[in-house]
């Protein structure tokens, strides 16, 4: 009677335990489960969109994505602004009138700022230079056709040019409104020469601040720019440069401990009073 006891014990002790198991697994089973993503539904504008390739890089890097959208029927309109290396823009195709949200690709010559004087300064490059394309190309499209509305989508470098553009233009008299921005493969965790050194934070995400216009944002990035910054791109920096760079690194910071001050070149500003 006693073991029949015990037997019947255990039996219990085995139900709760597979019990208690199976409620486990099934929440294991809903956490790890994949969220399906419902499909949303494109409205037809007259807001075109224009696409900013990056360092190297042409037009082609944006095709893709834009035969994509063409494909989707969520629009029914791709033109090309070519801007040379002195700054001239042309408009290749034309835009219908009531285009379906018409999408801009846009193509830099000077895809690299070789005709910027930036010595080593980056942020220079992209305030000087590569902000006057990204308003060339922008100014071209939106004098022919009237729009007051944009949106804009940007990768890697084109990121910093866009940034450079809305920090050096927003609250001007013909500066547009941007609907939406979109940012792949931004320099999100700070580069050499912008926002002093190694500061991190989201420069185009400060530059966006400027323009409160601006409905949303959306940054993603891929880059570990503070190793970037140590190693060179694809870790082809050699044994002296990575030494100039850690001792101009040095120094900089020694100097800012020293005054307490921190140096601001190019694409970092304080945010606007709402």
């Amino acid at each position: 009677m006693k073991k029949k006891g015990i037997g019947i014990i255990s039996l219990i002790l085995i139900i709760i335990i597979a019990i208690v198991a199976g409620i486990k697994i099934k929440q294991n089973h809903d956490e790890n489960a994949v969220q399906e993503i419902q499909p949303v539904k494109v409205s037809s504008k007259t807001v075109p969109t224009f696409f900013f390739h990056g360092w190297g890089s042409s037009w082609h890097a944006e095709d893709t994505m834009a035969q994509a959208i063409k494909r989707a029927g969520a629009t029914n309109t791709i033109v090309r602004v070519n801007v040379n290396k002195k700054g001239h823009a042309r408009l290749i195709g034309k835009i219908k009138k009531n285009a379906k949200n018409p999408l801009v690709e846009v193509n830099f010559s000077d895809n690299k700022l070789t005709n910027s004087q930036y010595n080593g300064q980056y942020a220079n490059a992209y305030d000087s230079t590569g902000a006057r394309y990204v308003k060339n190309a922008i100014d071209l499209v939106r004098n022919k056709y009237h729009y007051s509305k944009i949106n804009i989508v940007a990768h890697s470098m084109g990121n910093l040019e866009v940034a450079s553009y809305i920090k050096l233009n927003a609250g001007k008299k013909n500066f547009p409104q941007i609907d939406h921005l979109v940012a792949m493969a931004g320099h999100y965790d700070g580069i050499i020469g912008i926002c002093g050194w190694g500061c991190g934070g989201g420069i185009l995400l400060n530059a966006a601040a400027n323009d409160p216009r601006i409905k949303a944002t959306a940054a993603i990035t891929m880059y570990d720019m503070p190793h970037v910054g140590a190693w060179g791109y694809f870790d082809k920096g050699t044994a002296d440069e990575r030494y100039q760079n850690k001792k101009q690194i040095a120094e900089q910071r020694t100097k800012e401990y020293g005054t307490g001050k921190f140096a601001k070149a190019g694409g970092c500003f304080e945010y606007p009073a709402r």
